[in-house]
C-alpha cells in the first residue's frame, strides 16, 4: 500500500509540475508574441508620424506661440528643419538682424513646448532676455544677451525687469537676489534669500512676490508681497 501511495503521489508531481512548465513556456510565448506587436506597433507608429507630421503641417497648425519682434532691427526666428528626409523634425530659434542670422539661441525636438525653447522676456535696447520656462514649479533660466554679437552678459532666474531706466531683477542662483543696472553695467546685491526678513518665498515663486515699482537717478524701489498679502516697499541705491 505505501508503495502504491508513493507511485500516486511521484505522478501527482510530476503531472503538476509539467503543467507549471507548459503554462511557463505559453507564457513565454504570448511575452515574445506581444513585445514583437509592440515593436511592430512603434515602427509602424514611426512610419506614419515621418509620413504624416510634416513641417508644414506643424508650421500650419503648431505655430510659434510667442512675439519675435525686438526693437532696433532685431528678432527672433522660430523654424522647423530637418537635416535629411530621414532625419526627425527639429525646431530652433535663430536671433537675427535684418536677413542676418547673428547667433542660433536653442535647438529641440518639435513636440517640445515652445516655453521650453525660448521666448523674450525682456527687450533692452542693446539687449534682451532671453528666458527658458520647464513648468511652474522651477524658477525660469535667463540668459540676458547682447544684441549685436549674441554674447551673454548675466544669466540666472528671472525676476522683474524696468524699461526706463533698464534694470533687471534676477536671483543669483538660489541664494541671492541681485538687480542688474543695464545703464550703468553694475550689479548691485538686493537680498540674502536664506536669510530675508521680508522674502518669504521659493525662487520659483518671486516672480510673482518681488516687483520693480518705481526707479529714478538714485534709487529703485521694489515692492515685496508676503504669504500674509501684505506688502513692504524697500528702496535701494542703484
Amino acid at each position: 500500500m505505501k508503495t502504491k501511495a508513493l507511485l500516486i503521489s511521484t505522478f501527482c508531481l510530476l503531472f503538476f509540475s509539467c503543467q507549471e512548465k507548459t503554462k511557463s513556456y505559453k507564457k513565454k510565448a504570448t511575452n515574445i508574441i506581444t513585445d514583437k506587436n509592440n515593436s511592430q506597433s512603434n515602427k509602424e507608429k514611426a512610419t506614419l508620424e515621418r509620413d504624416t507630421i510634416t513641417i508644414e503641417y506643424l508650421n500650419k497648425y503648431n505655430p510659434y506661440d510667442y512675439e519675435t519682434k525686438l526693437s532696433n532691427g532685431y528678432s527672433l526666428e522660430f523654424k522647423y528643419f530637418q537635416e535629411d528626409k530621414n532625419s526627425p523634425i527639429e525646431m530652433c530659434l535663430n536671433l537675427k538682424k535684418g536677413d542676418k542670422t547673428i547667433d542660433t539661441l536653442n535647438i529641440m525636438g518639435y513636440g517640445a513646448p515652445h516655453k521650453n525653447l525660448g521666448y523674450i522676456g525682456a527687450d533692452y535696447n542693446k539687449y534682451f532676455v532671453f528666458v527658458n520656462s520647464f513648468g511652474s514649479g522651477n524658477p525660469h533660466d535667463f540668459k540676458l544677451i547682447e544684441k549685436q554679437n549674441g554674447k551673454i552678459i548675466k544669466s540666472g532666474f528671472i525676476v522683474d525687469s524696468f524699461k526706463n531706466p533698464e534694470l533687471l531683477l534676477y536671483a543669483k542662483g538660489y541664494g541671492s537676489l541681485m538687480l542688474y543696472d543695464l545703464e550703468k553695467k553694475k550689479d548691485n546685491f538686493i537680498e540674502n534669500l536664506n536669510q530675508s526678513k521680508v522674502i518669504d518665498c521659493m525662487v520659483s515663486e518671486l516672480n510673482q512676490v518681488v516687483k520693480i515699482k518705481k526707479a529714478t537717478k538714485n534709487y529703485v524701489f521694489i515692492e515685496i508681497e508676503n504669504h500674509e498679502n501684505k506688502v513692504v516697499s524697500k528702496k535701494y541705491h542703484r
